[in-house]
C-alpha cells in the first residue's frame, strides 16, 4: 500500500509540475509488488521533488521533502494522513476530520463510491431533516432495503467510521 501511495502521488505531482522525482529509501522498494510501469523520471538533483519511502525516523526526511510514507507516527510539522485497512484491498485515509475510503486496483488508488444501501440510509436521515432516532431509522431502512435490522446497524457503524454520520445516545445525524 505504501508503494502504491508513493508512486501514485509521484505520478500526479510529475504530471502537474513536470519535475523529476527523487525517492529516498529507494533500496527498500520491492518493485515486483508494483504491477504497472512508472510514468515519471526518477532522478535526484537540486530541482527534483523529494519523496521518502517508509521513513523509519525523522532523520530520514530531508528539509524539503514533499511526501513520505511511514509505519511510524513521526514528529514532523506536516499534514499527516493515517491509513487503515478496513477490508480486503479496502482502506480508509484519515486526514484531520475527513475519512476517505479507497481501494487499490492494479496499482492505482480508486476512491470507493458508497453502495446504494449506504446512500439510501443517508437519504432516509435527510428525509428526517438530517437527524433521527436510531430505532426509527433501523426499522424504516430494514423494510425499505429488505435487510435484517442487524445488517442496517452494521452499515450505520461503517457510515460512522467514515464520518458520514454521528451517533450520540439514541440519535443519528448527518455530518455535512
Amino acid at each position: 500500500m505504501n508503494l502504491t501511495l508513493l508512486i501514485n502521488f509521484a505520478s500526479l505531482y510529475h504530471r502537474k509540475t513536470g519535475k523529476n522525482i527523487c525517492i529516498g529509501n529507494f533500496g527498500k522498494i520491492k518493485w515486483e509488488f508494483y504491477p504497472k510501469d512508472i510514468d515519471f523520471p526518477i532522478k535526484c538533483d537540486d530541482n527534483s521533488a523529494f519523496l521518502v519511502f517508509e521513513a523509519e525516523n525523522e532523520n530520514e526526511l530531508p528539509d524539503k521533502f514533499i511526501f513520505a510514507t511511514s509505519f511510524k507516527n513521526l514528529n514532523i510539522d506536516a499534514i499527516k494522513i493515517r491509513v487503515e485497512k478496513i477490508g480486503y484491498n479496502e482502506y480508509k485515509a484519515m486526514i484531520k476530520d475527513d475519512v476517505i475510503p479507497f481501494k487499490i486496483i492494479s496499482g492505482e488508488i480508486k476512491e470507493v463510491e458508497l453502495a446504494s444501501d449506504y446512500t439510501e440510509l443517508l437519504n432516509i436521515i435527510k428525509d428526517f431533516g438530517g437527524e433521527c432516532e436510531i430505532r426509527d431509522l433501523v426499522n424504516i431502512a430494514s423494510k425499505r432495503l429488505s435487510i435484517p435490522r442487524e445488517e442496517v446497524k452494521e452499515k450505520l457503524l461503517f457510515l460512522k467510521e467514515i464520518n458520514k454520520i454521528d451517533i450520540e445516545g439514541k440519535k443519528i445525524r448527518i455530518i455535512l
